[in-house]
């Protein structure tokens, strides 16, 4: 990364991304302008909201705080126009029901100051269940370097709003994938950690709020199978050659599962088609695959009810 500061333009950009979140959305700006360090940018999107999310984010009446339209188009289009319309070093994103400890901005420039080969850093999360306030810490491997093959075999790296990454960096490998839905975090750490050395706060800096009576894009386990699929096809031929063959069909396992929970019939036969494409699977081993899957994978609450099923 040889991109160099300009004094003039803020350090971090902050990009939220917002859909109809007049109501939320202060928690997450709140706990920005609260931050310890304070040479930051916030970029607010507005994904064609219909609420008055504009006038929220005027009352503030912060220089800080940029407010940006666009016509609804997702919250991945909605973040590559937020870093189109941001001046930051660094870009940092955080979701609009989400918050981050007042340290977060410090201890990720602390991180970056710490190598300058570093091209993203990331933080630990922990989630608050709404509305009786329970605390869930999410347990991941400690991945910090050059780790894309350790990434990849994870699956995962972390979520939106504990990420941070040098702007110039987000520009070379083209932003957020406009055409997931979910899954785009796992999609951008990966395109990241490939092209970049990976730093890691180990902190609990951000604090994801979770309501579950309200739908997410995620809660759609078609929708989520789906994008699992097009994301370990994307990613099918860095998985065998730098994690085994035998990595591939776990993953493809779990997206199957996903299809066969919801009878998704196509589904499942595109994650076969992707193994025989890959593996030259045959009929046999797509068999043993399906077995598999159907035992070690099918969710205990359709197993219940097939065996209870069988008992009339």
């Amino acid at each position: 990364m040889t991109m160099k500061h300009d004094m003039n333009k803020p350090l971090f950009s902050v990009v939220i991304p917002a859909y109809n979140r007049a109501k939320l959305i202060s928690r997450a700006v709140d706990s920005v302008l609260a931050q310890t360090f304070t040479d930051f940018e916030i970029v607010v999107v507005d994904d064609g909201s219909i609420d008055n999310l504009k006038k929220v984010c005027d009352d503030y009446g912060s220089s800080k705080i940029r407010y940006v339209y666009q016509d609804n188009a997702g919250s991945n289009p909605a973040r590559n126009n937020g870093i189109k319309n941001s001046h930051g070093y660094y870009v940092s994103f955080l979701d609009s029901d989400d918050a981050w400890e007042k340290e977060y901005l410090e201890e990720v420039n602390k991180k970056f100051a710490s190598d300058n080969e570093l091209g993203l850093v990331y933080v630990r999360n922990i989630r608050k269940i709404l509305p009786e306030g329970r605390l869930l810490q999410k347990k991941s491997k400690k991945l910090e370097g050059f780790v894309y093959r350790e990434v990849l075999k994870q699956g995962f790296l972390t979520n939106s709003s504990c990420l941070t990454a040098k702007r110039e960096l987000l520009e070379k490998i083209g932003g957020w994938d406009n055409n997931l839905r979910a899954c785009q975090d796992d999609d951008i750490c990966f395109r990241l950690a490939k092209t970049a050395k990976t730093g890691f706060v180990d902190k609990i800096l951000t604090i994801f709020y979770i309501d579950e009576s309200i739908e997410r894009i995620s809660s759609s386990v078609t929708r989520r199978a789906w994008n699992a699929f097009a994301l370990w096809t994307k990613f099918a031929d860095d998985l065998i050659s730098l994690c085994g063959k035998k990595e591939l069909p776990k993953k493809i396992a779990h997206v199957y599962s996903m299809f066969l929970s919801v009878n998704e019939k196509k589904g499942m036969e595109q994650c076969e088609q992707l193994l025989v494409k890959y593996l030259q699977l045959s009929k046999f081993g797509i068999i043993m695959f399906r077995n598999k899957c159907w035992f070690k994978y099918r969710p205990k609450a359709i197993i219940k009810k097939i065996i209870h099923t069988l008992r009339k």
